[in-house]
């Protein structure tokens, strides 16, 4: 028999997501699509008061974007997407010292 997943607990803070993108927020393709997404989860959870996004635009060089997501984990966002295949080595590295955030 499966475990019960656990229920989620009520906290007074928002929940966090940082996001790191190779292209523009606005870029008409890849990731305005998952910026767009995200602004509307954000609108359905009921707005910036209940999930935070931050954003890292144009990050082509993957040492910066390395950089950006040890800067998010360590900032203590719930969630660090690395929205892009080239940043994967660096995202696997970075969660090894986060355990407690989840990366996508």
């Amino acid at each position: 028999m499966p475990a019960a997943a656990t229920p989620a607990v009520a906290t007074d803070e928002p929940f966090r997501i940082a996001i790191v993108m190779p292209s523009s927020k606005d870029d008409i393709a890849w990731s305005q699509s998952m910026y767009s997404a995200l602004v509307a989860v954000q609108t359905e959870m009921g707005g910036e008061s209940a999930l935070e996004i931050a954003v890292s635009e144009n990050m082509f060089q993957v040492a910066d974007a390395a950089a950006a997501i040890r800067g998010y984990a360590a900032d203590d966002n719930d969630l660090v997407i690395a929205h892009g295949t080239q940043y994967g080595d660096s995202m696997f590295e970075v969660a090894i010292d986060f355990p407690e955030t989840s990366f996508a």
